[in-house]
């Protein structure tokens, strides 16, 4: 039997449409807390969902002391593991129920150092999203960026998704 966060993330758009009832800020809550309890990596960089609209997604990152580097600074692997996961996030809501996704290899160009905290933003567009929804497995590659406290984007980049639909994830033994 599945977890509350494996059913809730296995159908995120689904998902998205029962909460809808609920305010912004609980809905993010609720799903930001899902997504920690399936990945150790969101829990322990202290990520958060701070936006969800179609096709977009935007995740922050504080500058905690456990994620600055000798500078001070928010580390910029820690920013590009926020954009990873709002560029996997971004797709994983217009898939179908029960596909499995894959993040296959993220590209990060840092810029310039970090200032305060972040917020990492993905999104696809109308073709993508088209791509994504029509069931069959399928890869995308999602434009990333990493604004922090200045307003600039020091950190840009892309991350290539995969992802296979449920009929081919499903066991058709003889």
């Amino acid at each position: 039997m599945r977890s509350w966060h494996e059913r809730l993330l296995g159908d995120l758009s689904g998902s998205l449409r029962r909460l809808a009832f609920l305010p912004e800020a609980w809905r993010y809550r609720i799903v930001s807390t899902a997504l920690g309890r399936q990945s150790r990596y969101f829990r322990t960089h202290r990520l958060r969902i701070v936006h969800i609209a179609p096709g977009r997604i935007s995740i922050g990152a504080a500058n905690h002391r456990s994620l600055r580097n000798r500078a001070g600074a928010l580390h910029a692997m820690a920013a590009s593991v926020a954009g990873e996961y709002a560029a996997a996030l971004v797709v994983a809501q217009h898939l179908p129920r029960g596909a499995r996704l894959l993040v296959k290899s993220v590209h990060a160009d840092f810029r310039a150092p970090l200032r305060g905290d972040v917020q990492a933003q993905a999104c696809i567009d109308p073709e993508q999203i088209g791509a994504a929804c029509a069931g069959a497995g399928g890869r995308l590659r999602v434009a990333m960026k990493v604004i922090d406290a200045t307003g600039k984007a020091p950190v840009r980049g892309h991350v290539d998704v995969v992802w296979s639909s449920p009929s081919s994830t499903q066991d058709t033994g003889p």
